[in-house]
């Protein structure tokens, strides 16, 4: 078995669990370190798949037969492959090569598609189900909570995800110029192949909506999460927080007066992160700010999930500001954002004006 970063070799694992590097620079960072055993390769491998919390992660589990406790085995009935990156693993006696396996170029399964954003059973032949080593789906590598569905259209690849949040977060990060992934309202056209009407009217009648954004990795560059960096610099005796901070002070102090004026408590590890670019295996820069779908949370004194001192969003978003003295007066010009309700949108103002006037 290799672990291959598009059709370049980057580890042998052999059948009694020893691990050979071959290309270390390009290695997924949570696996660059000295001596990789199989138990680190196992931990990576099990890391790329869905959380059995996820939404409906039960149903497309069991289309595919695949195992609800054992994700080492679903991402190797997967080969691995995800839209985060274009990391894959070909098993011995498997000829396949990039061109022919991966998510950003061919075709989808596209029924898992419709089970992930519905949890519809969708019946499937006896064929399908049997050739499990042809699954092509990226819903077993799409990583968060919320119910979610990869569509290809005009040859881009678009995440739909139920998030109605992700909206007027779009619109608050747009105002203050803070780099973040744009999100639009997803039209019936779009969800009608996928969605029941049923399904589309509960989603409506919850107060819910379902949006989309399209893919921002590529064949080129990939995504490396705040999660594998932390057990890079772990494995090298670096502070994570301060090697994040040190790759772009600037992105690093807006993202915390990104999270408190959004008020989102989900800003953890699996949530930011970095570019890497494939040819060298190099970060880049930071990934855009994205997944925002619990921001404007019902309560105060949230907690900072992206630094290392205990201090609430507040405490970090100030100091941030103290540094960088950003023009806040946008939002005040606002109209309140679609999908917010007065509350919320006071809460917002409020804590905008706090930071204002430090």
């Amino acid at each position: 078995m290799q672990l291959l970063l598009k059709d370049i070799p980057l580890l042998d694992i052999g059948e009694n669990g020893t691990c050979t590097i071959l290309d270390f620079d390009r290695l997924p960072f949570s696996l660059r370190k000295e001596n990789i055993t199989f138990i680190d390769f196992i931990e990576w491998a099990s890391n790329r798949t869905l959380s059995i919390g996820r939404s409906f992660a039960k149903e497309i589990l069991n289309a595919l037969r695949l195992s609800q406790t054992n994700r080492y085995a679903v991402c190797k009935a997967c080969r691995g492959l995800s839209l985060e990156d274009a990391y894959w693993i070909r098993h011995a006696g498997d000829k396949r090569v990039w061109e022919e396996v991966n998510l950003f170029q061919n075709p989808l399964s596209l029924y898992i598609t419709e089970i992930s954003l519905s949890g519809a059973s969708v019946r499937c032949s006896g064929e399908t189900l049997d050739r499990r080593q042809d699954i092509h789906t990226p819903e077993l590598t799409t990583l968060g909570a919320s119910a979610k569905g990869w569509i290809r259209k005009n040859g881009s690849l678009y995440l739909h995800k139920v998030g109605k949040y992700e909206i007027p977060a779009d619109r608050i990060l747009a105002a203050l110029d803070i780099p973040h992934i744009h999100y639009r309202i997803s039209s019936e056209e779009e969800l009608c192949s996928y969605l029941t009407e049923e399904r589309r009217e509960w989603i409506e009648s919850v107060g819910d909506a379902v949006v989309n954004a399209e893919l921002f990795t590529s064949q080129e560059v990939s995504m490396v999460t705040f999660e594998e960096f932390q057990i890079f610099c772990g494995n090298y005796g670096l502070d994570a927080y301060e090697e994040a901070e040190k790759a772009d002070r600037e992105f690093y102090l807006k993202m915390q007066i990104a999270d408190y004026i959004l008020n989102n408590n989900d800003r953890h590890e699996q949530n930011w992160g970095f570019f890497m670019e494939n040819a060298t295996g190099r970060l880049t820069g930071y990934c855009p700010l994205f997944d925002h779908d619990h921001a404007f949370a019902g309560y105060s004194h949230v907690f900072s999930q992206t630094r290392r001192e205990q201090m609430t969003l507040y405490e970090s978003a100030a100091a941030a500001q103290k540094e960088l003295g950003m023009d806040l007066k946008r939002v005040e010009e606002m109209e309140r954002p679609e999908f917010l309700t007065e509350e919320q949108w006071e809460g917002v103002l409020a804590r905008n004006r706090r930071l204002k006037d430090l």
